[in-house]
């Protein structure tokens, strides 16, 4: 978890981007965010999967320390990246995303 970890980040099943697929290819031409409905941000989501996985809990990094390793782009998403919307592909095409069994 890089500084706060205030990135938020959404996922995507791999059932749900086939769905989406499938569903698009009847419905309104348009681009489309296909992501679960729960933004969370890094330090929510990671400890969240390490422990689904049974992994041992994120490392914490400063902000500083993963621009010397990682560079800004690292920097970027673990600490200002916004979470994306669904809201149109569900509106339009009836998209429905799974729940995230680990989140």
């Amino acid at each position: 978890i890089v500084g706060e970890g205030t990135g938020v980040w959404n996922f995507t099943h791999v059932e749900d981007a086939a769905e989406a697929v499938s569903l698009s290819l009847e419905g309104p031409q348009g681009i489309y965010n296909i992501v679960n409905d729960i933004a969370s941000e890094m330090a929510v989501w990671l400890p969240a999967y390490a422990r689904f996985l049974k992994a041992p809990e994120p490392l914490q990094r400063s902000v500083k320390e993963e621009l010397l390793i990682n560079g800004p782009t690292s920097v970027f998403r673990a600490t200002e990246m916004r979470g994306a919307s669904n809201e149109k592909a569900e509106r339009d095409l009836g998209f429905l995303p799974r729940p995230l069994q680990w989140l």
